[in-house]
């Protein structure tokens, strides 16, 4: 493993555990209102006469899908770096020190140049910049088996994350509009 790898293992680890309660909070705080909207779309659906009652009820589905990606995505990535921060860090020891103009610097790690490269490529159609940081983080870390949390396509997990939080308020919306709806009845 090299110096770059070690470097990401350990910088992801500590995010990791930064943004487990931020991540925790976020998915129970779009859980509670799209569920809540569920139950009483379901309410207002069996009560519906036409079959555009049931309109609310799929909504709420379609509110549901990212927070279930994005909570499926939280545990997986919980999972994967749970024994990042224990391993042991490899830094090797016959590098040469080049003292330039009064500054110390050491050769880069050649997967940094890898990386930096294969992050000016931009394949994807859909957030390209995002799949290249993939990809360049990937080449950083030495592939996948030394750095497992990248497994993962980032770009769902991103759209994931944007349709949690978007989940929040258009779930209380609709929670408030269905309530009035069943109230009215």
């Amino acid at each position: 493993m090299s110096e770059t790898s070690d470097a990401m293992n350990r910088t992801v680890a500590d995010l990791v555990r930064l943004a487990r309660k931020p991540g925790r909070l976020l998915l129970t705080g779009a859980s509670v209102p799209v569920g809540v909207f569920a139950v009483l779309a379901l309410l207002l659906g069996l009560e519906a006469e036409r079959w555009t009652g049931w309109l609310p009820l799929v909504l709420a589905g379609v509110l549901a899908v990212p927070v279930a990606v994005l909570a499926v995505r939280r545990q997986r990535l919980q999972r994967t770096t749970e024994g990042l921060a224990e391993r042991p860090v490899t830094i090797p020891g016959s590098g040469v020190v080049v003292v330039v103009e009064g500054q110390t610097r050491t050769p880069a790690d050649p997967a940094w140049g890898e990386a930096v490269q294969e992050g000016r490529m931009r394949t994807a159609r859909w957030f390209p910049r995002v799949e290249a940081a993939q990809r360049a983080a990937v080449r950083a870390a030495g592939g996948t088996v030394n750095a497992p949390y990248l497994k993962d396509d980032l770009r769902v997990t991103l759209v994931a994350f944007l349709g949690t939080v978007a989940a929040i308020p258009l779930g209380v919306l609709g929670a408030f509009a269905s309530a009035f709806a069943l109230l009215l009845r």
